[in-house]
């Protein structure tokens, strides 16, 4: 049995940024890499979930996609579709399960949320004005799980963070929509200045972390190379946007979209290594590289 088809349905590449989203939100609110008991199941949730909505996602596009899609697992009849949706509610169970094995009953809350988020935009929001912002309301609460056994789940500072992550995602959901046709600027320009306040809420956290700071002051190396990291990130995906905003054709808008998923991994990093310092964003970083190899290999539109 070809195993290629059964990791493209779930979109491999792309459950690695889900990790780093929650292992992220840990490191931000913990500051430390103790406790894996707490952590793992933490970010083993993330990736359960992210990989169920993905799959149910082509379970409900079925019928769009033999049409738009046809080379996909499900309607090109490499995957089935009962197997998809099996395996889709599966993991969407287990997720809440892994996040309760953390100890905590905020962490299973949170995840159950998730889970009920991402099924709500599967089977009911995703072809509708409020897709995105569902979208990134899931990739939002991905944070906030990370962050869900830390008191008041983060503050302020946790909701700045997880508001513009979930704006940045609202922003490449905006772009996507134009993956499968030609000459559709107005969302890609949408998408793109959610994108950038996205980032700019991003950049203000890493200068003024009230909250999740708590023992001295930070060494300026910290927020400088976070910043650094953000500005880099911002003009890798800035220049694949253009690109796509100039010629909006599926093959750039896929690239943008495919650059603006693989990023949030360094979007993590770069908050991360600015509150906590560069070991820490570095930690969040290794999980670019499965991310990015199998991204050569496998889809992540």
């Amino acid at each position: 049995m070809a195993i290629k088809p059964y990791l493209q349905l779930v979109r491999l590449p792309n459950v690695f940024t889900a990790a780093a989203d929650s292992l992220a939100g840990w490191l931000l609110v913990r500051g430390t890499l103790g406790e894996p008991e707490r952590w793992l199941p933490l970010t083993l949730a993330s990736m359960a979930i992210y990989a169920a909505g993905i799959a149910l996602n082509d379970v409900f596009d079925y019928d769009l996609d033999r049409v738009e899609r046809p080379s996909r697992p499900l309607p090109s009849g490499r995957v089935s579709r009962r197997f998809a949706a099996w395996l889709g509610a599966g993991l969407l169970v287990l997720g809440p399960v892994l996040a309760a094995l953390s100890g905590s009953w905020a962490s299973f809350s949170v995840a159950s949320a998730l889970a009920l988020c991402v099924l709500t935009y599967d089977a009911a929001l995703r072809r509708t004005v409020l897709g995105p912002e569902v979208m990134g309301a899931c990739r939002g609460l991905n944070v906030l799980l990370g962050m869900s056994q830390a008191a008041r789940l983060g503050g302020g500072t946790g909701t700045l963070v997880t508001g513009s992550l979930a704006l940045f995602v609202m922003g490449v959901t905006w772009i996507s929509r134009s993956e499968t046709e030609s000459g559709r600027r107005a969302g890609i320009a949408g998408g793109i200045v959610l994108e950038l306040l996205g980032v700019l809420g991003l950049a203000y956290v890493a200068v003024k972390p009230i909250g999740f700071v708590t023992e001295g002051p930070r060494p300026p190396s910290y927020w400088v190379g976070g910043l650094l990291v953000l500005l880099a990130v911002s003009a890798i995906v800035g220049m694949a946007d253009v690109r796509a905003l100039r010629r909006p054709v599926p093959a750039t808008v896929q690239k943008a979209v495919k650059t603006g998923v693989l990023a949030l991994v360094w979007l993590n990093v770069g908050v991360v290594a600015a509150v906590r310092g560069p070991m820490w964003g570095l930690a969040v970083a290794s999980l670019w590289v499965p991310a990015f190899l199998l991204g050569r290999r496998l889809y992540s539109t």
